[in-house]
């Protein structure tokens, strides 16, 4: 049956279950496999009555060996009548198009001494990670707005929505787009911030609102089903190719010379420096090649003269990388260095494309999907047919599930025919699905260059296709158990490319094997990370040096810190390089402006692990505010996800059309003229620093986040900090400190008086004097205010009672302001705070409370302490329409059902009177919020203690 069977039958049964969890028992036990999306149990015996469709040569020609899509038992008469016409008509549009023979099956690769033990070992690491991921919630449904479509080719369509929770998601993943009662596969090819591109359908609709339900485990699962499958060997892999990645090399007994490379034909050199070209040499010969590509050395136009060199050569190549940004980077270098392979199915882009390669020219033109639908239009426009007839159906039926009462006579003659009509459908759209599956396939099989994500590889459509090379480009983020499947695919022949000083590959599980084989890429499963550091290069390895991205100062500080073995050089054209951004404090290279004075308070959204500093994002917006529009080209980033989605409210207001705002994961790959690095973190609000800037092990998740983010600037970088909580440790001999160090020692300092000196008023400081008068001002125009106050005598809320009073009164249950209040350690507010409440206020406590601000209507404030207490140190009050909505949206405490939320009324303990207090304590890693009396409820729990 089905999966959605599957799973419906077993809740009927009482036995609540998510799809990991049902895939690792049914595999674990050995009750079942998963063939596409159909569980058939193992030692099945085929139905007599079911033989024709799974024995004879037509379906042969329509299914192909291996591939998903038998019936896994019969149905009633009628059931089985539809499906035989249903199965008639496949069969006449796979004649059409060429496809009755069956599949040619690879042979299988060798499997060597040990590949057992190894692909064990992997399984169990994903295994572990299966087992953590599910028990967080495999699915989880994040609302989404501001629905946009960004591109479409011929089968799919891009569509950018604005996320209202977290995704927490890898590109790649799949899931459900639920409009109203339309549910539409969904597939996320971007995360950036708060922004998220699918691709859906041609015909799906676009909408404004919807909610995108993800299934977390979908990757991890087929990557594990596959390496079962292939734990003796298969058809169609190398287990021998598979091991070498991630092997390493054994010494020779007696030292050899560096192996031999292949000489460049005339024109293949061309726009390659001496170490690019001697790395594309090696390369083109047999066995695995380590391309060390550090930022800015020119490690892609590398790889796109490889691959055309190799294309030139005769040879099928699959040129993979972790995600769809970073394979489209690649591709759109290959076309601009060989654009004949843009032409006649030499190169086809197997998956999602992002914008950047749908802006190109050729990158409609090599996607498999709009291929297949110019070589087999029939086939493809009756699938989209089929698509439009089965929705109409459909709808028609939930009409008559609307009607009211039993259904009459005629009603019941019309749903017995939509129900046939529904089932004929979708029988002949899922043999259609797998026609198309086999044109892919055929395509592919017919291709010279095949681009595809590396989770592509343990799909459908390049399941048991083989290659003579395989490139794996930013293989530094790619897993050792993913990249040891890609390298199977080919025959020994393999390149590996990237930078392991950069960003790792991100797992949960944190056990022996997934830290093995999940948390470490082929560079550091197979020794490569470790010899360089130990100054022994291995016989096979490229290391790139030169870089054309940093002006020497910038170069400079990120070699020293992050390259010593092999440092940077900055190339000549760099320094006569034009800078086409410019603004005023921007005046050097590196930049350092210092918040330590400021007492930035850092902060966590609801409890949760993410972090941001609302005063570093209001230094940043008066940075913002004085741009022009010769400041083209800009990138703010940051380690935290909340705190990237805060800068990115800004570039409503300030933004120009070459800026961004991301993450330091996201922005991997990408550079910018001006980069704004913000670390967010300072020592306040959330006292203790993140690892990230405590571990100083060169090899540390923090130092490679460093690394990537200052490696990101082209003309300028500025970092925003609190240099005396990051630079109070360390020695030389830390990439963190040596980073630190060089940057202060020959950056142009900063102070924030002085960035926000530079603003147009976007941002100012108000003196501790002013707080409440400048209050009043924003409150009489304003018709709602949010504030939040950390535990301190609130000198100032009754001098503001009667602006707040003279707020809208609530609609409904909803009020127009929530003072969110941090009691003392017995839950008692603040006198002040009692007042106000007393007054009509909507007072609300809460603990702890890491912010000091209020959003009041388009203006932020924010400070150092209280912001309405004796003393609130430095204040700070922005005025930005989308900045101060996001903020109010970052800030608010949601509801839960047993907890109130902002915007609504506090409850009273029904044995004391004393108001329950809303506790926000993250508990490993996730929010715990609970509400409570702090005195009733603490006596009740010190009493079953005793």
């Amino acid at each position: 049956m089905s999966q959605d069977e599957l799973i419906t039958s077993l809740r009927q049964a009482g036995i609540r279950v998510d799809v990991g969890v049902l895939w690792e028992t049914c595999r674990t036990h050995g009750l079942a496999d998963l063939r596409g999306d159909l569980w058939v149990p193992r030692g099945w015996a085929v139905a007599a009555n079911e033989r024709r469709d799974t024995a004879g040569p037509a379906s042969a020609g329509v299914l192909g060996p291996g591939l998903p899509g038998q019936r896994t038992k019969a149905g009633p008469p009628t059931q089985d009548r539809v499906a035989r016409r249903a199965d008639a008509q496949v069969q006449r549009l796979a004649d059409s198009v060429g496809l009755g023979a069956p599949e040619p099956v690879p042979p299988a690769g060798p499997v060597p001494a040990g590949w057992n033990e190894v692909a064990r070992g992997a399984c169990r690491a994903l295994a572990d990670e299966l087992a953590k991921v599910t028990s967080r919630r495999t699915e989880t449904d994040v609302p989404l707005m501001d629905g946009q479509e960004t591109g479409q080719t011929a089968t799919r369509r891009l569509v950018r929505f604005e996320a209202q929770s977290e995704i927490g998601t890898a590109e790649g993943t799949r899931g459900l787009l639920i409009v109203q009662e339309l549910k539409i596969e969904a597939e996320v090819i971007s995360v950036f911030g708060a922004v998220v591109t699918l691709s859906l359908p041609s015909d799906a609709p676009v909408t404004r609102e919807a909610t995108l339900r993800l299934d977390m485990s979908w990757l991890l699962s087929a990557q594990s089903r596959r390496l079962w499958e292939l734990i003796d060997g298969g058809p169609g892999f190398d287990a021998a190719a598979a091991l070498a990645a991630v092997t390493p090399e054994k010494p020779a007994a007696t030292p050899t010379s560096p192996p031999a490379a292949e000489p460049l034909r005339p024109g293949e050199v061309e726009r390659l420096n001496e170490g690019q070209r001697r790395a594309v040499e090696l390369a083109l010969t047999h066995g695995v090649t380590w391309l060390w590509g550090p930022p800015g050395t020119g490690k892609t136009t590398t790889i796109s003269a490889l691959v055309a060199a190799l294309a030139a050569r005769g040879k099928r190549v699959l040129l993979a990388a972790p995600t769809n940004a970073a394979l489209d980077v690649a591709v759109t270098a290959l076309f601009d260095r060989a654009p004949q392979v843009a032409e006649g199915g030499t190169l086809v882009r197997l998956g999602q494309p992002t914008d950047k390669l749908l802006s190109h020219p050729a990158g409609d033109a090599v996607l498999v999907d709009v291929v297949a639908a110019q070589r087999g239009a029939l086939l493809a426009a009756e699938r989209v047919d089929v698509g439009q007839r089965l929705q109409q159906v459909r709808h028609d039926l939930a009409e008559l599930r609307r009607v009211k009462g039993p259904l009459t006579e005629e009603q019941q003659q019309r749903r017995s025919e939509l129900e046939s009509e529904a089932a004929e459908l979708a029988s002949v759209a899922e043999g259609l699905d797998r026609l198309l599956l086999q044109f892919r396939r055929k395509i592919c099989r017919e291709a010279t260059v095949v681009a595809a994500t590396a989770h592509q590889t343990v799909l459908d459509t390049l399941k048991e296709l083989t290659f003579d090379v395989v490139v794996l480009d930013e293989a530094s983020m790619t897993t050792a158990v993913l990249a040891m499947l890609v390298a199977g695919t080919g025959h020994g022949h393999t390149v590996i490319a990237g930078d392991f000083r950069q960003l790792p590959p991100v797992a949960v599980a944190d056990t022996p094997a997934a830290r093995e084989w999940l948390h470490k890429s082929p560079f550091e499963k197979a020794g490569v990370a470790r010899a360089v550091k130990d100054g022994h290069l291995p016989d096979r390895i490229a290391a790139l040096t030169a870089q054309y991205r940093m002006r020497p100062a910038i170069g400079h500080v990120v070699s020293t810190a992050f390259y010593r073995e092999s440092p940077l050089i900055t190339d000549d054209t760099v320094l006569v390089r034009e800078r086409r951004s410019r603004i005023r404090w921007a005046s050097g290279e590196l930049v350092a402006l210092d918040t330590s004075r400021l007492a930035a308070r850092t902060a966590r959204r609801q409890g949760s692990a993410s972090r941001y500093n609302l005063m570093h994002a209001q230094v940043i917006a008066a940075l913002l505010g004085s741009a022009t529009t010769q400041t083209r080209d800009l990138a703010m980033i940051t380690p935290f996800t909340a705190q990237a989605r805060l800068l990115e409210s800004l570039l409503i207001d300030f933004g120009l059309g070459g800026w961004a705002s991301s993450t330091v994961h996201r922005f991997q790959g990408g550079e910018r003229d001006i980069v704004v690095y913000d670390t967010v973190d300072s020592g306040r609000g959330v006292a203790k620093l993140h690892s990230w800037f405590t571990d100083l092990d060169p090899d540390s998740t923090g130092t490679r986040l460093l690394n990537v983010a200052a490696s990101r600037a082209k003309d300028h970088l500025v970092v925003v900090g609190a240099f005396d909580q990051l630079h109070r440790s360390g020695s030389s001999a830390d990439p963190l400190w040596r980073f630190f160090a060089h940057l202060l020692d020959q950056a142009v300092h900063l102070s924030w008086q002085e960035a926000i000196g530079l603003s147009d008023g976007t941002t100012e400081h108000v003196p501790s004097t002013e707080v409440v008068p400048r209050l009043r001002e924003d409150l009489a125009n304003e018709t709602a205010v949010d504030m939040w106050l950390p535990s301190a005598p609130l000198v100032g809320l009754p001098k503001l009672l009667p602006a707040l009073r003279s707020l809208p009164a609530a609609q409904g249950e909803i009020q127009s302001n929530t003072i969110w209040v941090e009691p003392d350690g017995d839950g008692y507010l603040p006198a002040e705070a009692l007042h106000a409440r007393r007054e009509g206020l909507n007072v609300r406590p809460c603990t702890p409370i890491l912010e000091s601000s209020a959003v009041v209507g388009d203006i932020v404030w924010s400070a150092g302490a209280s912001l309405l207490g004796p003393d609130p140190g430095v204040v700070l009050r922005t005025e930005s329409p989308g900045f101060a909505d996001l903020v109010r949206r970052t800030q608010r405490r949601r509801r839960s059902a047993v907890v109130p939320g902002t915007g609504q009324l506090g409850e009273e303990c029904g044995r004391c009177q004393r108001m329950l207090v809303r506790l926000e304590l993250p508990r490993r890693g996730a929010p715990d919020v609970r509400y409570e009396c702090m005195s009733c409820d603490r006596s009740r729990r010190r009493e079953r203690r005793l």
